[in-house]
């Protein structure tokens, strides 16, 4: 992380430096706290999601396949924006986008499960 250049936005800390500026070590800390954070936000959505469609298709049997298609025209339509908007701009630049997108809507558009 030693090449990655830190932005300044002229605030200061108590010291007179610039506050937008880390050392490596807590590059990494802040990175993985940001990382627990994202993953813990994804799980509970997840899980959120998981008992919501559980009620819906426990109330109304034939709504699982209309679920089902209904997450394939929207994985299909608006996963690259999510992406996108998600990653932000700096990861949108290192990260491939499209292959991951791809990935994503064949994932989530593929075969019923049995």
């Amino acid at each position: 992380m030693d090449d990655v250049p830190a932005r300044t936005n002229g605030t200061q800390d108590q010291d007179g430096r610039d506050a937008t500026r880390h050392a490596p070590d807590e590059w990494a800390e802040l990175l993985a706290r940001t990382v627990a954070h994202l993953a813990a936000q994804l799980t509970m959505t997840q899980i959120r999601l998981r008992a919501l469609a559980t009620e819906v298709t426990a109330r109304d049997p034939f709504a699982e396949a209309a679920v089902r298609e209904r997450l394939r025209t929207i994985a299909t339509a608006e996963t690259g924006r999510y992406l996108r908007e998600n990653l932000g701009e700096a990861l949108v630049d290192l990260i491939d986008v499209e292959a991951l997108e791809q990935e994503i809507v064949a994932f989530l558009a593929g075969p019923d499960p049995d």
